[in-house]
């Protein structure tokens, strides 16, 4: 190994040995690519844990992303929509088997689909009413229009599992799908193996066998990619990724993801009640700061929700900026002074909140500090507690919630809206926003979901970013940059920003 140091390698070794069950195993120089992630499952059904199997390339839905936040034919070759807007049919692909070599069929598709209907979370709130087969067509009816629908279907919880993946009580027991690559074993929700399977209807893995492990811990997978235990290596911290990148056996890659950092605002407290209030403290945070010192990337500083490489990015927005002499206007307009403390003051009570953040994402409690930090300067007291992701919902749920900061994904479909209408509008994901409502926001929502023609999407789309840029009823903070590292022996490598592509898509070993 390169970097120098007793501890460093020892720990390297510890590590690799307490997340990787048999180190030398995964380690050993045979054939098979492995593909290290941070993100461990919570079993075999796809409804919790399809992410995995989805960007391993062994599950498939019936359209995929397209790289660009559309989408393209996958299991299904075509769809078509009724006159009326109501009925979706999509086409099954002829001469697509699954990997128990059943042939895949409209029957089985609207199973697994129907599967997920009752059980998922994916289509609550969404106008779909029935999912059914006819001849060989899967036909979806919704209860109004509903124009995103191949979107929704192109998330891993939306892959067409075979009939025998699922028991007589219709839970998921194994995972039997379609793609280039079947599931040969897995070890507890942290190793997946992995086998090229010759019955694919497209272009087959070239790489025989392939390796998913979740290593949570973020400099284990940077030591890694730098010792080649690992082939794609994604989601590393941005020093890793710098020090990586003078590797010469390593290739490092950055995209900008459809992610934010953000901060929920709970506006039932009278610091965030007014619309102005959380402008101002929006004003305070210095965005290009922070993204330089902590991401080391400057262009991942905020200055809207989304960054400009997504559709729902609006450029004629007034961008988000960092103007704390503005910021002071506004409190003092509004009645916060200064006390003998410098904490700013009203009616007696002090302008103070907490920050709840997690590790998971380990920069989001460093973030907190620099805010917490900037919004001091202003005189704002800030108190930072660190706990599980989950605490930030079921305090948002109790109402205990003062403010949460987050990495919020809008990409759980190409299309954001799945995520923008569980943030701002009901019924209302508890990662969204926090006692703010606009029926107008909600209105343009309901118009999007409907909408007929791309100019009428685009309309709805505008109006609801310029809602939240006004309103702030969640503050960016910074977008997010997927660190990536894959070793010089490959090639072809593509991957998704949208992470709903296969990793190992079209990946070879070098000749």
């Amino acid at each position: 190994m390169k970097r120098s140091g007793v501890v460093v390698f020892l720990l390297s070794l510890f590590l690799c040995a307490f997340y990787i069950e048999g180190a030398s195993e995964v380690c050993a120089a045979d054939d098979r690519l492995v593909v290290v992630t941070a993100w461990e499952t919570q079993g075999l059904d796809p409804l919790l844990s399809g992410f995995a199997f989805l960007r391993m390339g062994s599950v498939e839905p019936l359209v995929r992303s397209d790289r660009k936040g559309g989408v393209e034919p996958c299991l299904a070759e075509k769809w078509s929509l009724s006159d009326d807007r109501l009925t979706w049919k999509f086409d099954i692909r002829p001469n697509v088997l699954f990997h128990d070599g059943a042939p895949l069929t409209a029957a089985a598709a609207a199973q697994s689909l129907n599967r997920t209907l009752s059980k998922g979370a994916i289509f609550k709130g969404t106008p779909v009413k029935t999912i059914e087969s006819d001849g060989n067509s899967v036909v979806i009816k919704t209860s109004s229009p509903f124009a995103p629908l191949p979107w929704y279907l192109a998330t891993y919880s939306t892959v067409v599992l075979a009939p025998s993946s699922f028991d007589k009580n219709n839970e998921c027991v194994s995972v039997v799908g379609t793609g280039f690559y079947k599931l040969s074993s897995s070890e507890g929700n942290t190793v997946f193996d992995f086998e090229a399977f010759d019955g694919y209807w497209g272009e087959k893995a070239t790489i025989e066998k392939a390796r998913y492990l979740a290593v949570p811990n973020p400099e284990t997978r940077a030591m890694m990619a730098e010792s080649g235990e690992g082939h794609i290596v994604i989601d590393l911290p941005a020093e890793s990724a710098q020090y990586l990148a003078k590797d010469t056996d390593v290739i490092v890659v950055s995209h900008i993801l459809p992610r934010v950092r953000s901060m929920i605002l709970n506006a039932k407290l009278p610091v965030f009640a007014d619309a102005e209030l959380r402008r101002a403290v929006s004003l305070c945070i210095d965005r290009k700061g922070i993204a330089e010192a902590i991401h080391k990337d400057v262009t991942l500083a905020a200055t809207q929700l989304l960054a400009d490489f997504s559709p729902w990015h609006d450029k004629n927005l007034s961008p988000l900026e960092y103007n704390p002499e503005k910021a002071k206007e506004i409190f003092l307009a509004s009645g916060w002074k200064p006390n003998k403390s410098g904490v700013l003051e009203k009616d007696g009570k002090e302008f103070a909140f907490e920050i709840l953040t997690y590790t998971a994402r380990p920069d989001l409690p460093v973030v907190a500090q620099a805010i917490q930090q900037q919004l001091a300067n202003l005189g704002i007291k800030v108190s930072i507690a660190i706990d599980n992701s989950s605490v930030i919902a079921s305090r948002h749920n109790d109402g205990t919630l003062e403010s949460a900061l987050l990495g919020r994904n809008y990409s759980s479909i190409p299309d954001p809206i799945g995520n923008i209408a569980a943030d701002f509008s009901e019924p209302r994901d508890p990662m969204g926003a926090m006692n703010w409502r606009s029926e107008k926001a909600e209105s343009l929502i309901k118009s999007y979901m409907g909408a007929s023609n791309p100019q009428d999407a685009a309309k709805a789309r505008s109006g609801i970013m310029a809602i939240l840029q006004e309103e702030l009823p969640v503050v960016p903070v910074s977008w997010y940059a997927n660190q990536s590292a894959f070793s010089k022996n490959l090639e072809n490598v593509n991957l998704d920003p949208y992470e709903l592509r296969p990793y190992p898509e079209g990946v070879r070993w070098k000749k």
